[in-house]
This record gives C-alpha cells, sequence and structure tokens, in this order.
C-alpha cells in the first residue's frame, strides 16, 4: 500500500511519529475550539513539550464525556468555518453522540486507512466489494465508500437490502470482498445455508470477508472461513481515528496452523496515521506486550476535531511488534477487542459479554439479547432471547443444552428463551445485546 512507511526503520517510524504527534498537538491547542477550552480548563501548556515520552507524560487524556461536555457549553463552537461535512458517533455507548467536523483534507483522507485494509488482505483494483453498512449521518457510509476509492475497488452498496437480497447480489456482482459486522455475516451464513448456497464451491471469486465491531471466537471464525472459502480480515477503527488505525494483513485475522487448529493472527497498527497508546484502564501506565489494555488514540492526520490522546474505551491485548508479514508498525491481538466496560459483575463474579457471545453465537443461532435483572425473590438471574434457525429439529432440546453449556463454561446459569426468528432485528453496527435492568441499578 505505502513502501516508504511499510519498509521504513522502526527508529526512523519512531521519529515520524513523534515529529508528527507533537505538530499535531500544537496545532490543535492553537486552532481547534474543544482544546482550547479543554487545555485551559486542565491549565495545561503544551508549547514547553518536546519529546514523545514528555507528550505520554504530560498531556491529559480526553474522553467521550469531555467532548459531549464541550458540545453543551457551546453548540456552536465545534463548527468551523473550514468543515465541508459534519458527523455523529453511533450512540451505542448510551452517553450520548459526539459531533465531528470534517476538513475539504479530512475528507480526502477519510477512506486511506481502509485502503490499507483492503489491500493488506489481497483486494486489488477493479474487484468488487459488498458494503452492508447504512450511510448516514454517521460516518461509516461515507468512510467505506472513501476506503474503495482508495483501494481502487468497486462498492457494491447493499446496505438498503435484506438479507436475501444481499446474498443475491453477492453472487449476481461476484463479490471478491464482504465487509459486515461477525453477527451480520453469521446471519448471512445462516441464510446461505438455508437457500442451499455453497460458497466455497460456488463463489470462488469471495477471497475476504471483512469485519469489525465485534469480538469473535475461533471456532465460528474457522467454520465461516470453511463455509464461505475467504480468509476473515479484520479492522479497528472509529469515528474518532478517521476510519481504520489497525488492520490484517497477509493471512488474515485468523491463521490456521498446520493441525487445523485456528489461532488469532494480528493487526497492524497504522501508525503513521494513529499514535495507539496501550494503557492500565483509568490510568496513564502503559501495559507491556502480551497483557491487555484500553486504547488511547492520538490521531496524526485530522484537522477538524483531532483526537488527542482520547481514551477509546475498547480493550486489546498489546503484541511485540513482529509478525510473518514484516513492517515496522505497532502489532495487537485480532477478535479479541471488547470494551473496557463491558464486564458485567454478578454474584461476585466478572461476565464478559464476548465470553457469553463466542459460546451461543454460531450453528444455528442467528442471534441473542440478553438481559440481567432481579426476580421476584431478589435474585439476581439472567435471560438470553435467543433466534434459532429453521433447520433445528429439537429446539427446546437445544435450548436446554446450550443453557448447560453456559452454565458450564462462564460459570452462571443463564435461561435460555426461544424467540421467532427476525425479533432481534438486523445489527448495522456494534451489537447493543446487553440490558442491565436489575433492581439496584434502575
Amino acid at each position: 500500500m505505502n513502501p516508504f512507511f511499510e519498509t521504513m526503520p522502526r527508529d526512523a517510524l519512531d521519529a515520524f511519529v513523534e515529529r508528527a504527534v507533537l505538530g499535531q498537538l500544537k496545532a490543535a491547542a492553537r486552532d481547534v475550539p474543544f482544546y482550547k477550552w479543554y487545555y485551559a480548563r486542565a491549565d495545561f501548556d503544551p508549547a514547553r513539550l518536546s519529546t514523545l515520552a514528555e507528550f505520554r507524560a504530560a498531556v491529559p487524556s480526553v474522553t467521550k464525556r469531555d467532548f459531549l461536555a464541550f458540545q453543551s457549553e457551546h453548540p456552536d463552537a465545534g463548527f468551523d468555518p473550514r468543515a465541508r461535512q459534519v458527523h455523529l458517533t453511533s450512540g451505542t455507548s448510551g452517553v450520548g453522540r459526539e459531533v465531528h467536523t470534517r476538513t475539504q483534507h479530512d475528507l480526502a483522507a477519510i477512506g486511506t486507512g481502509g485502503g490499507y485494509e483492503f489491500i493488506w488482505a489481497g483486494m486489488r483494483p477493479g474487484d468488487r466489494v459488498m458494503l452492508t453498512m447504512p450511510y448516514s449521518q454517521t460516518m461509516a457510509g461515507p468512510y467505506f465508500q472513501g476506503s474503495c476509492e482508495a483501494a481502487g475497488v468497486v462498492p457494491i452498496n447493499a446496505f438498503a437490502a435484506d438479507t436475501t437480497e444481499r446474498l443475491e447480489q453477492l453472487y449476481r456482482f461476484r463479490c471478491a470482498g464482504l465487509v459486515a459486522t461477525p453477527s451480520y455475516v453469521h446471519r448471512l451464513t445462516i441464510a446461505a445455508r438455508e437457500a442451499g448456497r455453497t460458497p466455497a464451491k460456488d463463489l470462488p471469486e469471495l477471497r475476504a470477508i471483512f469485519v469489525s465491531g465485534e469480538a469473535y471466537g475461533l471456532e465460528w471464525a474457522a467454520e465461516t472461513m470453511a463455509f464461505w472459502g475467504a480468509q476473515i480480515a479484520e479492522g479497528w477503527g472509529a469515528t474518532q481515528t478517521l476510519g481504520v488505525a489497525m488492520a490484517s494483513a497477509g493471512s488474515g485475522a485468523v491463521e490456521i496452523g498446520p493441525d487445523g487448529t485456528p489461532r488469532r493472527g494480528r493487526l497492524y497498527g497504522i501508525d503513521h496515521r494513529c499514535y495507539i497508546e496501550v494503557l492500565e484502564p483509568g490510568t496513564d501506565t502503559p501495559v507491556s506486550a502480551g497483557e491487555y489494555g484500553e486504547i488511547v488514540v492520538t490521531t496524526l492526520r485530522t484537522y477538524g476535531l483531532p483526537c488527542i490522546r482520547f481514551r477509546m474505551g475498547d480493550r486489546v491485548r498489546l503484541l511485540e511488534p513482529s509478525g510473518a508479514v514484516q513492517r515496522p508498525f505497532s502489532a495487537y491481538e485480532a477478535g479479541s477487542i471488547t470494551r473496557v466496560d463491558d464486564m458485567i459483575k454478578m454474584r461476585g463474579m466478572n461476565i464478559w459479554p464476548s465470553a457469553v457471545d463466542e459460546i451461543v453465537i454460531g450453528g444455528p443461532v442467528s442471534d441473542y439479547s440478553g438481559r440481567i435483572y432481579t426476580d421476584t425473590g431478589g435474585r439476581e438471574a439472567i435471560e438470553l432471547r435467543v433466534e434459532l434457525a429453521d433447520s433445528v429439529e429439537r429446539p427446546d432440546e437445544f435450548a436446554s443444552g446450550l443453557s448447560r453449556k453456559l452454565k458450564e463454561k462462564v460459570g452462571v446459569k443463564m435461561d435460555v428463551v426461544l424467540i421467532e426468528k427476525g425479533s432481534i432485528g438486523e445489527v448495522q453496527f456494534k451489537a447493543q445485546r446487553w440490558r442491565d435492568e436489575r433492581a439496584v441499578r434502575r
């Protein structure tokens, strides 16, 4: 994609990133209304900083709530006259929807991160890639269009179609790539099976399935790759990062070993576009390679509203910056990025929704929603509402078996309730499956 950066010695890349980070910080403090306001409140002056180490030690981090507080106090202050587009975050956090203004420069660069993801996965100019994300006030629509343009691939815009139509269009246009959340890929897999399709044989053009937004299990990934005959590729990014900031490369996000065992691959940070720190949640302490921490980003190519040490609230495992694909970039574990605050505490136990996803999503289950609540006896309980494919012959037995498996693997009893297929609806963004309805939380 970019031989200049992809073959650069690591020390040269570090020097480049240091200059870019300090330049972005000082420009934002000078030109961007939010940072003028935020740094004045923190009594912070970036002019004295001259190294990346000083940046990490001195620059106060920013959260979604800080952006929202500024927007509430100064509803018009963020609308730079240079702005040519306005994006809202999706609101899946439940905290609120941030406003991000984009300059012409930002719009010109919006798809570059996705261009890396497509090309690193083997897409070539002229290949057709199906997009399932909706085009709306969020950044997803413009971003994926820009990514296709950056990589020279042809977008098949299927965001207005239903699952049956999307499946038909995948075949009609002989798509080389498919972009969707893992949850929606699974829904499409079930639809393909029920339609009697065998894409590994009758859609050989499909080479990569691009997933994002959710963690996923290795067993599910291996089964999906075998059914579709395509690799799982992954990108991580957000509105705040102006698109993809890390992506899989080479053999993809999931690698199949010589013995047939799947293992998690690597995501490579696109370090010359976004500086990524992995810190212990709630602190400024960096984690070591092999450990999990919170993603904190500083964008290096955004003019309208850059992010300077923005705490994403996403949890990732940091890896050593090396691998089968030799690049100087930072590296992270694929397939396991979750929210730092996803964890549910129940009866003294920590329950990660991503662990439940790995057990429930797969096979004949197309989707589910979960709730934790206080029953009439004052006890905490969990109910999962599960959609099954039509092919299940003994659904009640399946539900009982799933409940037993959850108790065995997670350690907590969960009541499985079967619901009509299609009740939950198609998930276009990050799946927000869980509700906490306990009395103490109301």
